[in-house]
Protein backbone atom coordinates (compact mmCIF):
# COMPACT_ATOMS: atom_id res chain seq x y z
CA UNK A 1 0.00 0.00 0.00
CA UNK A 2 1.02 3.34 -0.77
CA UNK A 3 1.85 5.83 1.94
CA UNK A 4 -1.04 7.86 1.48
CA UNK A 5 -3.50 4.94 1.56
CA UNK A 6 -1.80 4.16 4.79
CA UNK A 7 -2.51 7.89 5.99
CA UNK A 8 -6.14 7.50 4.83
CA UNK A 9 -6.91 4.33 6.11
CA UNK A 10 -5.50 5.62 9.52
CA UNK A 11 -7.38 8.38 9.74
CA UNK A 12 -10.74 6.86 9.30
CA UNK A 13 -10.46 4.12 11.53
CA UNK A 14 -12.23 5.57 14.91
CA UNK A 15 -9.95 3.24 17.01
CA UNK A 16 -7.49 6.07 16.98
CA UNK A 17 -9.72 9.19 17.04
CA UNK A 18 -8.38 9.60 20.59
CA UNK A 19 -4.57 9.72 19.39
CA UNK A 20 -4.95 11.03 15.89
CA UNK A 21 -8.07 12.54 13.68
CA UNK A 22 -9.39 14.73 10.91
CA UNK A 23 -9.67 18.50 11.42
CA UNK A 24 -13.06 19.84 11.75
CA UNK A 25 -13.22 21.06 8.50
CA UNK A 26 -11.31 17.51 7.22
CA UNK A 27 -9.08 19.47 5.50
CA UNK A 28 -6.21 18.14 7.56
CA UNK A 29 -4.98 15.76 10.09
CA UNK A 30 -4.33 16.36 13.91
CA UNK A 31 -1.95 14.30 16.11
CA UNK A 32 -3.21 14.93 19.57
CA UNK A 33 -1.32 13.26 21.30
CA UNK A 34 2.30 13.24 20.36
CA UNK A 35 3.45 10.24 22.81
CA UNK A 36 0.86 8.02 22.14
CA UNK A 37 1.36 8.54 18.49
CA UNK A 38 4.95 7.18 18.61
CA UNK A 39 4.30 4.68 21.37
CA UNK A 40 1.26 3.22 19.76
CA UNK A 41 0.42 4.00 16.41
CA UNK A 42 3.76 4.35 14.61
CA UNK A 43 5.15 0.52 15.17
CA UNK A 44 1.77 -0.69 14.07
CA UNK A 45 1.41 1.16 11.04
CA UNK A 46 4.86 2.42 9.78
CA UNK A 47 7.38 -0.04 11.40
CA UNK A 48 9.07 2.38 13.73
CA UNK A 49 8.73 4.45 16.71
CA UNK A 50 10.52 8.04 15.77
CA UNK A 51 8.07 10.76 15.26
CA UNK A 52 11.10 13.02 13.76
CA UNK A 53 11.59 10.42 11.14
CA UNK A 54 8.02 10.66 10.45
CA UNK A 55 7.39 14.20 9.99
CA UNK A 56 10.31 14.04 7.30
CA UNK A 57 8.53 11.58 5.41
CA UNK A 58 5.53 13.66 5.62
CA UNK A 59 7.21 16.13 3.96
CA UNK A 60 8.83 14.48 1.45
CA UNK A 61 4.53 13.21 0.34
CA UNK A 62 4.34 17.50 0.60
CA UNK A 63 2.81 17.23 3.76
CA UNK A 64 3.34 20.67 5.72
CA UNK A 65 2.55 21.57 9.20
CA UNK A 66 0.29 24.62 9.94
CA UNK A 67 -1.37 26.55 12.56
CA UNK A 68 -5.29 26.13 12.71
CA UNK A 69 -7.41 28.54 14.69
CA UNK A 70 -8.59 25.01 16.29
CA UNK A 71 -5.34 24.46 17.70
CA UNK A 72 -6.61 25.68 21.19
CA UNK A 73 -9.37 22.81 20.62
CA UNK A 74 -6.73 20.10 20.49
CA UNK A 75 -4.68 21.50 22.65
CA UNK A 76 -1.20 23.89 22.37
CA UNK A 77 0.68 20.85 22.27
CA UNK A 78 -0.84 18.94 18.88
CA UNK A 79 0.51 18.57 15.41
CA UNK A 80 -1.61 19.89 12.39
CA UNK A 81 -0.63 18.63 9.39
CA UNK A 82 -2.37 19.63 5.78
CA UNK A 83 -1.96 18.97 2.12
CA UNK A 84 -4.21 20.49 -0.85
CA UNK A 85 -5.24 16.96 -2.17
CA UNK A 86 -5.67 15.45 1.26
CA UNK A 87 -9.23 15.44 2.63
CA UNK A 88 -11.80 12.93 4.31
CA UNK A 89 -14.07 13.15 1.71
CA UNK A 90 -12.10 13.36 -1.55
CA UNK A 91 -10.46 9.79 -1.33
CA UNK A 92 -10.31 10.05 -5.02
CA UNK A 93 -7.92 12.67 -4.95
CA UNK A 94 -5.73 11.06 -2.58
CA UNK A 95 -3.49 9.53 -6.48
CA UNK A 96 -2.23 12.89 -6.39
CA UNK A 97 -0.16 12.35 -3.41
CA UNK A 98 3.03 11.72 -4.38
CA UNK A 99 6.73 11.33 -3.24
CA UNK A 100 8.15 14.82 -4.41
CA UNK A 101 11.20 14.51 -6.51
CA UNK A 102 14.34 15.33 -4.75
CA UNK A 103 16.35 18.95 -6.37
CA UNK A 104 18.44 19.06 -9.11
CA UNK A 105 22.26 18.56 -7.11
CA UNK A 106 24.41 21.79 -7.66
CA UNK A 107 27.54 21.53 -8.84
CA UNK A 108 30.67 23.57 -6.91
CA UNK A 109 34.04 24.55 -8.37
CA UNK A 110 36.57 22.75 -6.05
CA UNK A 111 39.18 24.24 -4.58
CA UNK A 112 42.23 22.00 -4.99
CA UNK A 113 41.52 22.41 -9.11
CA UNK A 114 40.91 25.80 -9.20
CA UNK A 115 37.28 24.75 -10.59
CA UNK A 116 37.74 22.37 -13.35
CA UNK A 117 36.75 18.79 -13.13
CA UNK A 118 33.30 20.24 -11.85
CA UNK A 119 31.65 17.06 -11.77
CA UNK A 120 34.45 15.79 -9.14
CA UNK A 121 33.60 18.61 -6.98
CA UNK A 122 29.86 18.07 -7.16
CA UNK A 123 27.77 17.59 -3.64
CA UNK A 124 27.44 13.93 -2.85
CA UNK A 125 23.65 14.88 -0.85
CA UNK A 126 20.73 17.72 -1.88
CA UNK A 127 19.31 19.78 0.50
CA UNK A 128 15.31 20.17 1.30
CA UNK A 129 14.14 23.57 1.89
CA UNK A 130 13.06 23.46 5.05
CA UNK A 131 13.90 19.75 5.93
CA UNK A 132 16.36 20.46 8.85
CA UNK A 133 14.03 23.16 10.74
CA UNK A 134 11.44 20.72 10.18
CA UNK A 135 13.44 17.95 11.73
CA UNK A 136 15.29 20.03 14.57
CA UNK A 137 11.16 21.36 15.20
CA UNK A 138 10.28 17.87 15.83
CA UNK A 139 12.76 16.62 17.89
CA UNK A 140 12.23 19.76 20.38
CA UNK A 141 8.97 18.86 20.50
CA UNK A 142 9.49 15.01 21.36
CA UNK A 143 11.85 16.51 24.05
CA UNK A 144 9.30 18.70 25.27
CA UNK A 145 7.39 15.69 25.55
CA UNK A 146 9.59 13.94 27.39
CA UNK A 147 10.24 16.84 29.27
CA UNK A 148 6.28 16.82 30.53
CA UNK A 149 6.00 13.11 31.21
CA UNK A 150 9.18 13.49 33.44
CA UNK A 151 7.08 16.63 35.23
CA UNK A 152 3.79 15.12 35.27
CA UNK A 153 5.44 12.14 37.15
CA UNK A 154 7.21 14.22 39.77
CA UNK A 155 3.59 16.03 39.88
CA UNK A 156 2.08 12.76 40.95
CA UNK A 157 5.06 11.90 42.99
CA UNK A 158 4.92 14.94 44.80
CA UNK A 159 1.19 14.49 45.36
CA UNK A 160 1.72 10.85 46.63
CA UNK A 161 4.92 12.26 49.54
CA UNK A 162 1.97 14.62 50.42
CA UNK A 163 -0.68 12.51 50.99
CA UNK A 164 1.68 9.97 52.71
CA UNK A 165 2.75 13.25 55.03
CA UNK A 166 -0.67 14.26 55.76
CA UNK A 167 -1.66 10.39 57.06
CA UNK A 168 1.49 10.43 58.89
CA UNK A 169 0.55 13.64 60.62
CA UNK A 170 -2.86 12.73 61.18
CA UNK A 171 -1.40 9.60 62.89
CA UNK A 172 1.21 11.12 65.20
CA UNK A 173 -1.92 13.64 66.29
CA UNK A 174 -4.12 10.58 67.18
CA UNK A 175 -1.21 8.62 68.54
CA UNK A 176 -0.75 12.48 70.89
CA UNK A 177 -4.27 12.55 71.45
CA UNK A 178 -3.64 8.98 73.29
CA UNK A 179 -0.93 9.60 75.27
CA UNK A 180 -2.46 12.61 76.68
CA UNK A 181 -5.47 10.12 77.73
CA UNK A 182 -3.21 7.71 79.06
CA UNK A 183 -1.45 10.56 80.78
CA UNK A 184 -4.89 11.93 82.21
CA UNK A 185 -5.97 8.64 83.15
CA UNK A 186 -2.50 7.82 84.89
CA UNK A 187 -2.60 11.10 86.82
CA UNK A 188 -6.08 9.68 87.67
CA UNK A 189 -4.92 6.31 88.86
CA UNK A 190 -2.10 8.18 90.75
CA UNK A 191 -4.58 10.61 92.54
CA UNK A 192 -6.65 7.61 93.30
CA UNK A 193 -4.32 5.63 94.92
CA UNK A 194 -3.16 8.87 97.21
CA UNK A 195 -7.14 8.60 98.59
CA UNK A 196 -7.10 5.21 98.92
CA UNK A 197 -3.55 5.08 100.66
CA UNK A 198 -5.20 8.18 103.13
CA UNK A 199 -8.32 6.07 103.45
CA UNK A 200 -5.67 3.41 104.41
CA UNK A 201 -3.74 5.55 107.28
CA UNK A 202 -7.10 6.59 108.59
CA UNK A 203 -8.89 2.85 109.21
CA UNK A 204 -5.29 1.89 111.04
CA UNK A 205 -5.97 4.62 112.90
CA UNK A 206 -9.25 3.80 113.86
CA UNK A 207 -8.56 0.00 114.18
CA UNK A 208 -6.21 1.04 116.94
CA UNK A 209 -8.26 3.18 119.13
CA UNK A 210 -10.86 1.00 118.47
CA UNK A 211 -8.25 -2.29 120.01
CA UNK A 212 -7.43 0.66 123.45
CA UNK A 213 -11.48 1.01 123.66
CA UNK A 214 -11.42 -2.67 123.81
CA UNK A 215 -8.86 -3.26 125.72
CA UNK A 216 -10.56 -0.53 128.22
CA UNK A 217 -13.85 -2.06 128.06
CA UNK A 218 -12.64 -6.10 128.61
CA UNK A 219 -10.62 -4.42 131.72
CA UNK A 220 -13.79 -3.00 133.25
CA UNK A 221 -15.53 -5.57 132.46
CA UNK A 222 -13.51 -8.21 133.96
CA UNK A 223 -13.30 -5.68 136.74
CA UNK A 224 -16.86 -5.75 137.31
CA UNK A 225 -17.40 -9.55 136.87
CA UNK A 226 -14.40 -9.81 139.39
CA UNK A 227 -16.25 -7.83 141.88
CA UNK A 228 -19.56 -9.74 141.16
CA UNK A 229 -18.06 -13.11 142.03
CA UNK A 230 -16.69 -11.25 145.07
CA UNK A 231 -20.17 -10.03 145.98
CA UNK A 232 -21.72 -13.78 145.38
CA UNK A 233 -19.08 -15.30 147.85
CA UNK A 234 -19.96 -12.79 150.58
CA UNK A 235 -23.70 -12.56 150.08
CA UNK A 236 -24.01 -16.73 150.16
CA UNK A 237 -21.82 -16.65 154.09
CA UNK A 238 -18.88 -17.96 152.83
CA UNK A 239 -15.64 -17.12 154.27
CA UNK A 240 -14.77 -13.54 154.94
CA UNK A 241 -11.97 -12.02 153.71
CA UNK A 242 -10.36 -9.13 154.19
CA UNK A 243 -8.08 -7.73 151.66
CA UNK A 244 -5.18 -5.08 153.30
CA UNK A 245 -2.61 -4.53 150.57
CA UNK A 246 -0.61 -7.57 149.92
CA UNK A 247 -2.32 -9.32 153.13
CA UNK A 248 -5.09 -11.46 153.11
CA UNK A 249 -6.87 -11.48 156.49
CA UNK A 250 -9.04 -14.72 156.68
CA UNK A 251 -11.59 -14.99 160.01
Amino acid sequence: MHAEGVFYMLFITLTFSHVVSWGPQGDCFVVKDMNEFTKSILPRMFKHSNFASFVRQLNKYDFHKVKTSDDAQFGEHSWTFRHPDFHADRRDALENIKRKVPAARKSFPSSSNGGHNGDKGASSSSYVPGETSTTELAAVQSYIGVLQNSYQLLFSSHDTLLSSHETLRGQTDSLLASHSSLQAQNDNLFATNGTLRNQVVRAEEQIRVLGRQYGDVLVETQDALMQGWIQFFLGEGGPRCLVDGSTTFVY
